[in-house]
């Protein structure tokens, strides 16, 4: 026992580029007392959660676009009531915005600063599995050098353009991330591990966090593939072929009981268990015949899909993100592992397969094949830059596992990390999501009474849906010409809206949106036989810093 560090030796086989070996001597497994774990994980998830405060409450635009609207929405079976006054997110599975939902309708939602602290160290258990997976897969020889190594590895990862503005906001990218790194983590024990007794159900926790962080959010698809590839390899690795379809089945039961039921819904209400999306594949005739995928930030061809992160280097603005962002870990880590694969390759060559610097690393191969195939997943599938968040929190530890690899010496390693952290910390620029300030309520949002059984028309594509579950629970919600429906298509959800909007007997009312437009206004209501009533709009309050919005009556003409 050295300062509560037991040090052991570890003769295990682990996974590298190649499989490799640890040998005694050069890579010294440091067992960490469990209780020192649990005070680092809390005082990482602390951190994060006191950084999350200080960033502010979150005033993204999809808070007030669908992550209030979409949880309350399935809560309260209004899929086939309200008719997309989200847009198309109005169908988004809301698994992973109960947390959010539970603790700003609860008596927390008066003290904000409590619910802002407790998003952000939720977010924090990202980085307690960053650092567990630095700590796997680095094994320098020398206990500190491994301390520093691992530290400057975590920090790249998570001080990213990525990390950073979404700690604590809705977006839910960190939420479905950390399952997405416990699966990782699992596997990279697995392959590492040389027992050899119940190998197979090793594989089941692995698959179920990768099927759950697929179901929070879909968008975590573009992991599965890279998930799958080294579960393969570390089933081959430990000779365990059942693990790999023990993998598969805890995979797709984490997937169902997330999302399972959503899928359900979808398809008993309209035909297509992801609504609206692949609509061009399932055909429902609530919605035009289209895939109704985002592809805005894709790569536009083949070249700028290899380069993309260097695209990242300079600041951007709707390339990757909505917003300005610039950031050179990307750059960086596809320049590392290129040097670490070369110098592999070249050791290799020469017949120097198993020098020392194999044995400080173990899983770094599958870590390196999980980040490239995950990159192009993402590329091909979505180019959005939140959406890959996790392999920007793996860039830490790319980057260093390729300077053990392709250095030599303590200090020079220790020095290059370093130096890297501060050009990637000194370059990034962050996007802005949108922070609000602390009031009374973490959400405030106050809505003139309506008469029951209102039929209320939203015409933007502005976020207004956050207001729909502080009004009249019987009144309907609208959402029409906007970036996913439009009175000139001739779908189900339009003739709905159409149907109910020249029904007779229910008041009417229109959503005004930022200034007062009343000649747009009557121009949209005309298309309903329908025009701006005489009495004043009635203004909708929030704490939210959205456009103004107003309830204004609408009558026959």
């Amino acid at each position: 026992m050295v300062n509560g560090f037991t040090i052991k030796r570890d003769r295990s086989e682990c996974l590298m580029s190649l499989p490799c070996r640890t040998k005694f001597g050069t890579s010294a497994s440091l067992y960490v007392e469990p209780g020192i774990v649990a005070l680092g994980a809390l005082l990482i998830c602390a951190s994060a959660g006191l950084l999350s405060v200080v960033l502010g409450p979150d005033n993204y635009w999809d808070l007030g676009f669908y992550h209030l609207y979409a949880p309350w929405a399935y809560l309260h079976e209004r899929y086939l009531y309200d008719v997309a006054p989200a847009e198309w997110q109005s169908y988004f599975n809301p698994v992973a915005d109960f947390l959010f939902y539970g603790l700003t309708s609860s008596i927390l939602n008066g003290t904000p600063r409590i619910i802002a602290f407790i998003m952000g160290a939720v977010h924090g258990l990202n980085v307690v599995l960053v650092v567990a997976i630095a700590w796997h897969v680095l094994r320098p020889r020398g206990r500190w050098a491994r301390v520093a190594l691992c530290a400057a590895a975590t920090l790249i990862g998570v001080s990213g353009a990525g990390f950073v503005p979404l700690l604590g906001t809705t977006s839910n990218d960190l939420v479905n991330s950390i399952f997405v790194l416990g699966a990782l983590l699992g596997i990279l024990r697995i392959a590492g591990s040389s027992s050899e007794r119940t190998a197979w159900r090793d594989f089941a926790w692995p698959g179920l966090s990768a099927g759950v962080g697929l179901g929070l959010k879909y968008t975590a698809a573009v992991y599965i593939p890279g998930l799958a590839v080294i579960a393969l390899l570390a089933a081959a690795r430990r000779r365990a072929p059942a693990g790999l379809v023990v993998f598969s089945v805890s995979a797709a039961l984490g997937f169902l009981a997330l999302g399972g039921h959503h899928l359900l819904t979808l398809w008993r209400d309209f035909g297509n268990p992801v609504f609206p999306m692949l609509n061009n594949i399932f055909q429902s005739p609530y919605y035009d015949p289209i895939s109704a995928a985002d592809d805005q930030f894709r790569p536009r061809d083949l070249w700028q899909m290899i380069a993309y992160p260097f695209y990242w280097i300079k600041t951007n603005i709707y390339l990757v993100s909505e917003k300005p962002l610039r950031d050179w870990r990307g750059a960086i880590a596809y320049l590392a592992i290129f040097a670490a694969l070369v110098t592999r390759l070249v050791r290799l060559v020469h017949d120097e397969p198993r020098r020392n610097a194999v044995g400080e690393s173990c899983g770094l191969g599958l870590v390196f094949i999980f980040v490239i195939i995950s990159y192009f997943a993402w590329a091909l599938a979505f180019g959005n830059y939140r959406y890959g968040v996790t392999l920007e929190m793996l860039t830490g530890v790319a980057i260093v596992g390729a300077l053990i690899l392709v250095m030599w010496g303590r200090l020079l390693r220790i020095g290059a990390a370093v130096v890297l952290l501060i050009v990637a910390a000194a370059t990034t620029v962050y996007p802005d999501w949108g922070r609000g300030r602390y009031g009374d309520r973490y959400i405030d949002v106050r809505v003139p009474p309506l008469p029951p059984n209102s039929v209320v028309l939203i015409a933007s594509g502005q976020p207004v849906a956050y207001f729909i579950p502080f009004a009249e629970p019987t009144a309907q919600f609208l959402g029409i010409e906007n970036d996913f429906l439009k009175l000139s298509q001739h779908n189900r959800l339009v003739s709905e809206i159409k149907s109910l909007m020249r029904t007779s007997g229910r008041p009417k009312f229109i959503v005004s949106v930022g200034e007062f437009n009343s000649g747009r206004l009557d121009h949209l209501l005309a298309q309903f036989d329908l025009a701006l009533g005489r009495s004043p709009c009635q203004p909708i309050w929030s704490n939210l810093e959205y456009p103004a919005l107003s309830l204004c009556p609408a009558v026959p003409r």
